[in-house]
């Protein structure tokens, strides 16, 4: 049920070739928790897959717009939002296609939002913590810590049941339309992969607050599916195509080119984005296609190649 009367969430979800099993789930679980839900449709003019599901679940509340073409997560959130907004709107929650919200998942990241925002903060947007449907891992948040030269990450806990976070990911992310609306739209030119992270710098920069909630939980696919390897020490990581590679890449690279982001989180993340590479091409099943793609992402990145693939 709508978590507050005096609240109008609505849910914006992108779709791409979603496995519909999956997405039913999900809008099931969306329609019994917000005023409505927009779906967003990235699926191609000639796959009626989603279209399908949509007219099976026959709910007022329930629109779907379809696109007929990928145009990209950050366009497609940016259409939702809009169509959300003219629903009057008080709050967006977005969503991947491949999420799967706990039952009270919304209500408790608006009564965090509520009472964050009755303490006194100024809050960009709060989300949910959120389990790897693939490899089963709680994913703790990235916070700055007092004395860390780079920030360290932390999982929400009795004693501090909302943790201030560096950034979110989009799914399960619930905003305020008073924010949406002053920091403007998602980076279509990311098109996919860091359009949240872009996002959650800019918020903060402007001087909101982030926050990952412990009572809110999701699950959520945050790759392929599972891939064991080895990082100083045999572990399961997310597995991504080359052309995931390719954007991850070149948008990490987007990204250090903004002056809003602070260098000592562009070094870390450096990092991280190496380890990508050596997962993905060592361990992943197309070793020299991701290798390729990873060199093209970095070498668009620095062009300044932004949009779809293109070859």
């Amino acid at each position: 049920m709508q978590p507050s009367a005096s609240s109008k969430v609505f849910a914006v979800v992108v779709a791409y070739l979603p496995d519909t099993d999956v997405l039913r789930a999900l809008l099931d679980s969306l329609l019994t928790q917000t005023a409505g839900v927009v779906v967003v449709d990235n699926t191609p003019v000639d796959d009626r897959c989603v279209e399908a599901l949509c007219t099976t679940l026959a709910q007022d509340t329930l629109r779907l717009i379809r696109l007929g073409q990928n145009l990209g997560i950050a366009r497609a959130l940016n259409i939702g939002i809009d169509a959300a907004m003219a629903a009057d709107a008080t709050h967006v929650l977005l969503s991947d296609q491949d999420s799967l919200p706990a039952p009270d998942m919304v209500a408790e990241l608006l009564r965090a939002h509520d009472e964050l925002t009755r303490a006194g903060r100024c809050v960009g947007a709060v989300g949910p913590t959120y389990i790897d449907r693939h490899t089963g891992i709680t994913f703790p948040f990235q916070v700055d810590v007092p004395g860390k030269f780079f920030y360290g990450h932390r999982r929400p806990d009795t004693t501090r049941p909302t943790v201030e976070a560096l950034t979110l990911i989009t799914s399960g992310t619930l905003v305020a339309v008073p924010v949406l609306r002053e920091l403007g739209p998602m980076r279509e030119d990311f098109f996919i992969d860091h359009v949240d992270i872009e996002w959650s710098h800019r918020a903060r920069a402007a001087g909101y607050a982030l926050f990952g909630v412990g009572s809110a939980m999701m699950f959520h696919s945050m790759g392929d599916h599972a891939l064991r390897v080895w990082y100083f020490g045999w572990r399961q990581e997310s597995a991504y195509s080359p052309l995931r590679v390719y954007y991850r890449i070149r948008n990490f690279v987007a990204l250090c080119r903004l002056p809003t982001i602070r260098w000592r989180w562009k070094l870390r993340n450096g990092w991280y984005i190496v380890g990508v590479v050596y997962t993905q091409t060592v361990f992943g099943q197309q070793h020299l296609a991701t290798l390729h793609m990873a060199i093209c992402g970095l070498w668009h990145g620095l062009r300044g190649r932004m949009g779809p693939w293109r070859g």
